[in-house]
């Protein structure tokens, strides 16, 4: 038992990741990643290089050295680059390099032969750039014009798309908008950043995963990757049914954990309400923190009222008669107070007030709206349209 236990520690350890500023003779790394590798040298990995890179230390710390600056320069890394080091066990290191507009320096470009030709395992190439934060970024932040260029498509801008972010399996949606400036992730970013006790210390990688779906990891001000031990296989185990949902154009449904009555996950396939084709046909929704349902309109809809999953509206409390206020902005004063109640035990419709929230949000058949649950009874309301 002891031996399994060394071996899963040893696993975790291969995932951490540090960011760091470059710098040219010499790279400063924390103190943990240099434990780690343990020995003298590492054998660090960037686009087709490999060198032996000696591991020092004085009164500072520890730091790459001997091997460092040919490295770089082979690599063709600059001032102003950032880098994201990664440890994969035996003092063997992979390093991304993020341009002075802070994208991955392959953005726009095909990935290596190499990684072109792995392994159909291997994770894919995805773009991805750093946030480093300040004051008005912890409101709105300006996402890099580079990455809208070749990674946000037009539909989505046009259409004023939400982002969905995926942070060890906790998803939060922000609003995007655009003006003369660019691109900006706004309404719902704060609370995110809230939410997760991100603050201006703690630099971000966000990797764009398709269907306008991030996920994100979040370093600490020594550059070490928070909680990097537990954040791949959270992320991994999210990431494919978020790539499907909210935001897919082809909606499919997304995999649903509940509680059984003792208080365990019924397996898929089990019978129960979610796998009645009446309530797969137009929606998606997650019930875990934060939970969300997402409705394509239609003429039923738009007309007599919005019918949402019973056991949908059971996971969040929602089981009798209320007002449910909608809000399209959380920054806006401007709501509309819906009635909802139960429907013949199979759903649960809010009728009155959806017909004047339509009308005055020029609701159209096709369009999709996704309600995120800030509280039972208090939604944001992210429309997209078709």
């Amino acid at each position: 038992m002891a031996s399994s236990g060394n071996s899963a520690a040893a696993a975790a350890r291969k995932h951490l990741r540090v960011l760091l500023p470059f710098s040219c003779d010499s790279l400063r790394i924390p103190e943990e990643m240099a434990g780690e590798i343990g020995a003298g040298e590492a054998r660090i990995v960037g686009r087709l290089k490999v060198r032996g890179v000696e591991v020092a230390r004085d009164g500072g710390g520890a730091f790459l050295r001997r091997g460092w600056p040919e490295f770089a320069d082979a690599c063709g890394v600059s001032p102003g680059c950032s880098l994201v080091l990664r440890h994969h066990g035996g003092g063997v290191l992979t390093v991304k390099v993020f341009d002075a507009s802070c994208c991955l320096r392959e953005l726009g470009s095909p990935p290596p032969a190499s990684e072109a030709t792995a392994s159909s395992k291997a994770a894919p190439w995805k773009p991805q750039f750093i946030c480093i934060l300040s004051p008005d970024s912890m409101e709105n932040l300006l996402v890099p014009a580079k990455f809208v260029q070749h990674c946000i498509p037009k539909e989505h801008l046009n259409n004023r798309a939400a982002a969905t972010f995926d942070l060890l399996g906790k998803i939060s949606q922000v609003e995007l908008e655009m003006n003369q400036s660019g691109v900006f992730f706004t309404s719902g970013w704060s609370q995110f950043l809230a939410f997760h006790s991100i603050t201006e210390v703690n630099p971000l990688l966000l990797r764009y995963e398709s269907n306008m779906v991030f996920t994100v990891k979040v370093f600490e001000c020594d550059g070490c990757q928070r909680g990097s031990k537990h954040n791949d296989i959270a992320m991994q185990q999210n990431v494919e049914e978020l790539q499907e949902a909210p935001f897919a154009s082809n909606l499919k449904r997304c995999k649903i954990e509940l509680p059984s009555s003792e208080g365990e996950k019924i397996p898929e396939g089990s019978k129960n309400p979610l796998n009645k084709p009446s309530l797969q046909r137009n929606s998606v929704y997650k019930i875990r923190p934060p939970a969300w349902i997402q409705k394509h309109m239609n003429a039923s809809t738009l007309k007599k009222g919005l019918a949402l999953a019973k056991v949908f509206c059971d996971a969040i409390g929602l089981c009798k008669p209320c007002t449910i206020t909608l809000k399209t902005s959380i920054s806006s004063t401007e709501s509309w107070p819906v009635c909802g109640h139960p429907n013949k035990e199979k759903s649960y419709l809010l009728v009155k007030g959806w017909n004047t929230f339509c009308q005055e949000n020029s609701l159209k058949q096709r369009d999709i709206c996704t309600f995120s649950v800030i509280e039972t009874t208090l939604w944001h309301v992210v429309i997209i349209r078709c």
